[in-house]
């Protein structure tokens, strides 16, 4: 595993922090491909599972990532075997789709792989005030989690989303270990007991980045002020925006994303037509 990690390190840039948190939470529970010469790691695929929402139907969803090619074994279909290998193995355990979000969006399109979720970007120079209470996942009891998780859970279900993660508790738990590896959490803001909004969040570059906002649309700007207020921050960049669609005014700025976010591909089938897709917190 310390030539996977030393190619990551050398392929994306990672902080410790974060290869820490990968390489002993998700690695472990990953499908991992890899192709050497002569001995040394050349290239590698990285396949995360993940309990989804599919066309209605909870599955398992694989995430690919940590796909990397050392500079002298580029194009040479090394990470097209890999992928091809890893999508393979999937069918056999019957996960029925896969998804990434591309650097590159043309290399996988030649694999078959179709954009199905574009995001569009909102920063925010508003500062504000608290609106309702917030508070991060570590301060929540066991049965704040629950309620947490079913909230998630109606706004997406609502929505009518053709694939999303299931957010569960257990899926939570990760989720903040991840942000906080990046210098952030997961956020809960509460109106009296009732939640109104969860968000995630990193630190990174001395800016806060909002990776995931689901939220009561007519409660939007009170939602992102409250995060301003709680974070100490004017400045917010909220990586999606579909939950906020009416934040609007003096110090809004919205930004279309020119490629899509998620790309996927079905496994069992040729065709992998567009879906409504959310798919956001994943870093």
């Amino acid at each position: 595993m310390k030539a996977h990690r030393e190619l990551w390190e050398r392929a994306f840039g990672d902080p410790d922090e974060y290869m820490d948190f990968y390489f002993s939470q998700k690695a472990v529970r990953s499908g991992v491909y890899s192709d050497y010469h002569r001995g040394e790691l050349c290239a590698m695929a990285y396949f995360t599972p993940y309990r989804a929402v599919y066309r209605g139907r909870e599955c398992k969803a694989h995430y690919i990532v940590g796909v990397a090619t050392e500079a002298e074994y580029r194009r040479q279909k090394r990470m097209t075997r890999l992928v091809e290998q890893g999508i393979e193995v999937c069918r056999q355990e019957g996960s029925p789709v896969v998804f990434l979000s591309p650097e590159k969006p043309r290399v996988y399109q030649s694999m078959g792989f179709v954009g199905t979720y574009w995001r569009q970007t909102t920063t925010v120079d508003i500062g504000g005030k608290e609106w309702f209470r917030a508070v991060p996942f570590g301060g929540l009891q066991k049965n704040d989690k629950r309620e947490l998780s079913s909230f998630v859970e109606d706004m997406l279900s609502a929505e009518k989303f053709e694939l999303y993660l299931e957010h569960s508790p257990a899926y939570y738990r990760e989720v903040a270990g991840e942000m906080n590896s990046l210098g952030g959490d997961v956020l809960v803001l509460y109106r009296g007991q009732e939640i109104v909004a969860a968000l995630c969040y990193i630190h990174e570059k001395e800016e806060y980045e909002v990776t995931e906002l689901i939220c009561r649309r007519e409660l939007g700007r009170e939602a992102v002020e409250t995060v301003c207020h709680y974070l100490r921050t004017r400045r917010l960049v909220i990586e999606d925006s579909y939950f906020i669609p009416e934040l609007d005014g003096e110090g809004v700025f919205r930004e279309e994303q020119e490629k899509p976010y998620i790309m996927y591909r079905s496994v069992f089938s040729r065709e992998s037509p567009v879906l409504k897709c959310y798919i956001n917190d994943l870093t």
